[in-house]
């Protein structure tokens, strides 16, 4: 049966702010993989972009 004293999605809200809690505490802590998963995302984005650029300027 279903407990209709709390809220409907009371569990789900303390396990999403917890879990940013922890990620965070990652970032703080400098754990591990946090910042270089950081790093290495912007390091594609960028790489890609400029691909895209080279691209346009010697294609068109």
């Amino acid at each position: 049966m279903m407990d209709f004293s709390k809220p409907p999605h009371a569990s789900e809200t303390e396990t999403h702010s917890q879990r940013h809690h922890e990620r965070e505490q990652q970032l703080v802590s400098g754990g591990g993989k946090g910042i270089w998963w950081e790093i290495s995302n912007w390091l594609i984005l960028a790489g890609i972009l400029v691909v895209l650029f080279l691209l346009f300027k010697y294609v068109f």
